[in-house]
């Protein structure tokens, strides 16, 4: 079983990045590590991609970079600053990432436990009626209205604001008592007039209509099924009884950020609903098949060394531990600070990290943080730069430099076309990285892969050196050329000469003639002393 908790750490360009998203996909699909080479073999990129962005758009993958302002109230709950229709400025408690995917994955197990018991109720249905039982069952309406009924209870219980319900017409009318019959009692917000709605009303509307939607004429289409009442007050409660089941029985893509589902925004009493269903969650009664029904869900955090993951995660650092998940031997419950809910970590969330060591170090996690992931080293890896690329010169000139490293061409071409084993360049340089700086300061072969697919392989590998490896070498050794010497060669640094306006009078009229600071600077090689240049870091070695 792969662990709930990993970090994939290792050198820049290890394609880091990539490998989380093949995980993502490996374990909400439940693939084996041959199922998913078999389904998404390493020229599968494109496919595998696609795949990614489809689970990300359907909410079972959030994608986030920790960076230093990233703080608890971005990850999981904070106060924001909003405006409403008017224009007018005011702060609200928003759900971070993290939390909206927890609930995202909690509610994906509530969904799936109340299908099974919704298919076993139907299942025991027609057994009876096939035998002919005189028994009667729990039909699925009974099912959903008590539960609909239990939730009104609850809000007018709980809930310091007025229940609103609203007709065809968009007309409040608010919700005054439910009697011992749970027949529903209304008045409108503008006079004291009551209206009632009973059970039976209710279920002959859910009977008749598949939605509101379908009842065109209120008077004409309730007046046949249910006969006399208010039909704006019926309509009004037979919306938000099917309201409430899309919540309560239907999946629903809850994507990250925006609190939209299949594109359509949540109401806020819609998200209230499935928020205190998963409140509700018993996780001790979810069965192996509800697990699977509900799949898994990934949260990605590039860069998580980046920010400071201890002050991020805060008080839910002890939760995220795989025995500590909702449901587990050791389960742990906190309450959230600002909106003061109670909150667990769903067992069927993984949480992936990648950690950029030559960016800041291992070491800089605590202890604590590092004890409740497993890590994965990435190293760089040269085999995947095969095979050697060839690359055109069209400036040879008379030099006899390339004839140890390079292959003539046939008789009357224009052109040179010597190899570039990319993998050995790869594995060179990292030789000599791996002694002059460490394991955590190495090339990762991300940065040639370009240069494999490329059109123009000699374009793509004088930009990888110029815009990539020479700045990443700067950055490893701070105006240190002899070091940056040593990796590189010395056909990719000149020095510069003693400019004019040191007077030739300061070297020797002192008792200690003045010594100039030597000073370097990379040099632009033409095609060929590149070529040549890059075909000596491995022919060294």
């Amino acid at each position: 079983m792969p662990s709930l908790n990993t970090i994939f750490y290792g050198p820049p360009g290890t394609g880091k990045t990539y490998l989380t998203s093949r995980r993502a996909v490996q374990l909400i699909e439940n693939l084996s590590d041959h199922e998913l080479e078999e389904q998404y073999p390493s020229e599968a990129r494109d496919e595998l991609k696609a795949q990614f962005n489809q689970y990300q758009q359907q909410g079972r993958v959030a994608l986030l970079t920790f960076h230093p302002s990233f703080a608890y109230e971005d990850f999981v709950e904070g106060i924001k600053p909003f405006k409403n229709e008017r224009n007018e400025l005011y702060y609200d408690v928003e759900d971070g990432i993290f939390k909206q995917l927890c609930f995202n994955a909690a509610y994906a197990l509530y969904h799936a436990q109340q299908q099974r018991a919704l298919e076993a109720s139907s299942n025991d249905r027609k057994k009876n009626t096939e035998v002919n039982s005189p028994r009667t069952t729990t039909r699925p309406f009974d099912a959903l209205f008590f539960e609909f009924v239990d939730y009104l209870k609850r809000m007018m219980r709980e809930g310091p604001e007025e229940i609103t319900f609203e007709t065809k017409q968009g007309k409040a009318i608010l919700l005054t008592d439910i009697n011992q019959n749970n027949t529903l009692s209304f008045h409108s917000a503008k006079s004291s007039k009551s209206y009632s709605v009973t059970k039976q009303s209710l279920s002959k509307l859910y009977k008749a209509f598949s939605s509101p939607d379908s009842i065109r004429n209120l008077s004409e289409d309730i007046g046949k099924v249910v006969g006399r009442g208010n039909t704006s007050v019926m309509w009004a409660a037979f919306h938000r009884l099917k309201e409430f089941e899309s919540t309560r029985y239907q999946t629903y893509n809850y994507l990250l950020n925006n609190r939209r589902l299949s594109g359509k925004p949540v109401s806020a009493v819609q998200y209230a609903q499935m928020k205190r269903a998963i409140q509700q969650l018993d996780y001790r009664t979810l069965s192996p098949t509800d697990y699977a029904q509900a799949g898994n869900f990934v949260l990605i955090i590039d860069e998580i060394n980046r920010g400071n993951p201890a002050s991020i995660f805060g008080e839910l650092i002890s939760l995220i531990e795989e025995d500590k998940r909702a449901g587990k031997s050791e389960a742990l419950q906190t309450v959230l600070p600002y909106t003061r809910e109670p909150f667990q970590v769903p067992p069927n969330l993984y949480i992936i990290g990648t950690m950029n060591t030559a960016d800041r170090s291992v070491d800089v996690l605590d202890m604590a943080f590092k004890r409740r992931f497993a890590f994965h080293s990435v190293p760089p890896n040269p085999s995947l730069l095969r095979p050697a690329v060839s690359v055109s010169l069209s400036d040879v000139g008379d030099s006899t430099e390339t004839e140890h490293v390079a292959q003539a061409a046939e008789p009357g071409a224009p052109y040179l076309t010597p190899k570039i084993h990319l993998d050995q360049l790869c594995a060179t340089i990292n030789e000599r990285l791996l002694w002059l700086k460490g394991e955590e300061y190495q090339l990762g072969h991300g940065y040639l892969m370009p240069v494999l697919s490329a059109e123009n392989p000699l374009v793509a590998l004088r930009t990888a050196v110029y815009q990539s490896i020479v700045p990443l070498l700067e950055d490893y050794f701070m105006d240190d050329w002899e070091k940056r010497v040593l990796v590189l060669g010395p056909d990719f640094v000149e020095e510069l000469p003693v400019p004019a306006s040191i007077p030739e009078t300061m070297k020797t009229d002192f008792q200690n003639p003045f010594q100039p600071h030597k000073r370097y600077r990379w040099r632009m090689l033409n095609d060929r002393e590149f070529v040549v240049a890059i075909q000596r870091i491995y022919a060294t070695s």
